[in-house]
C-alpha cells in the first residue's frame, strides 16, 4: 500500500513539473527563440550581454550551456553573436566551453532523471530513429559522426545519448570534437558580418550549406533502415 501511494506522489509530481515546463515554454521560451529568429531581437540580446561588462564571456557562456540544456531555443543566432562581439578565436573558445558545459549538464540530469526527462523533449518513435546508438561495440564511432554530420539536432541528441551505456568523460570529448566544426563556422559568420568582410560570410554560408545538404544525404543513407522498417 506505501508502494502504491508513492507511485501516485511520483507520478502527480512528474505531472505538476511537466505542466510547470510546458508553461514556462510557451509563457517565455518559445516568444525568446522567436526573438533570436529576427535581427532585431539579435540586437538586443547583444546589446544586453554588452551591459555586462566584463562579465560579458561569462553571461554568454551560461547562455549557451542553457540554450544546450532547453533543447527547444535555436543555438545559431548565440553561436552568431559570439562572433560579433567576442570575435573569431575568443568567440569560438566561449562557444565550445558553453556547449560543454551544457552538455555536461545535459548528461547528468538524464543520468540522474532518466527517460521521464528525455521524452519531455523528444518522442519515443524519434528516438528509434537513432537505433545505431544501440550498437555498443560501435557506440563511440556513432556518437562522433552523429554529432559531427550536419544537418541531425545536436541538442535533441545530446538528451538521447546518455541513455546508453557511453561512458561520461568520451561522451564530453566525442560530442565537444564533433561540434567544434559548426559552432566555429557559425562564430566565423558573426565576426565576419562584425567587420564587413560580407564575402568571407557569404563563402561560409554557402560551404555550410552544402554541408547541411551532405549531411541529410549521410543521414538519410545511415537511418534508412531505421526510420522505414519493412
Amino acid at each position: 500500500m506505501k508502494e502504491k501511494n508513492l507511485k501516485i506522489i511520483r507520478g502527480l509530481l512528474l505531472t505538476v513539473f511537466i505542466f510547470a515546463v510546458g508553461y514556462l515554454c510557451f509563457r517565455y521560451f518559445l516568444p525568446f527563440c522567436k526573438t533570436l529568429g529576427t535581427e532585431q531581437g539579435r540586437e538586443v540580446l547583444a546589446e544586453w550581454i554588452e551591459h555586462a561588462g566584463i562579465f560579458a564571456p561569462l553571461v554568454f557562456v551560461l547562455l549557451m550551456a542553457v540554450q544546450i540544456v532547453i533543447a527547444i531555443i535555436p543555438g545559431g543566432p548565440l553561436e552568431i553573436t559570439a562572433g560579433v562581439l567576442f570575435g573569431g578565436w575568443l568567440g569560438t573558445l566561449l562557444t565550445v566551453t558553453g556547449a560543454f558545459l551544457g552538455t555536461a549538464s545535459v548528461y547528468t540530469l538524464v543520468k540522474k532523471f532518466g527517460r521521464p526527462l528525455v521524452n519531455l523533449f523528444i518522442s519515443e518513435k524519434k528516438m528509434k530513429t537513432y537505433s545505431v546508438l544501440e550498437d555498443e561495440d560501435k557506440l563511440e564511432f556513432w556518437v562522433f559522426i552523429l554529432f559531427l554530420i550536419p544537418g541531425i539536432p545536436k541538442d535533441l541528441l545530446t538528451y538521447i545519448v546518455p541513455l546508453t551505456k557511453i561512458d561520461g568523460k568520451q561522451f564530453l570529448l566525442l560530442s565537444t570534437l564533433a561540434r567544434f566544426p559548426a559552432l566555429t563556422a557559425s562564430v566565423l559568420m558573426g565576426d565576419s558580418l562584425s567587420e564587413g568582410r560580407y564575402g568571407i560570410c557569404i563563402a561560409i554560408a554557402c560551404i555550410a550549406a552544402i554541408a547541411v545538404f551532405v549531411g541529410f544525404q549521410i543521414k538519410k543513407h545511415i537511418l534508412k533502415g531505421k526510420e522505414n522498417p519493412k
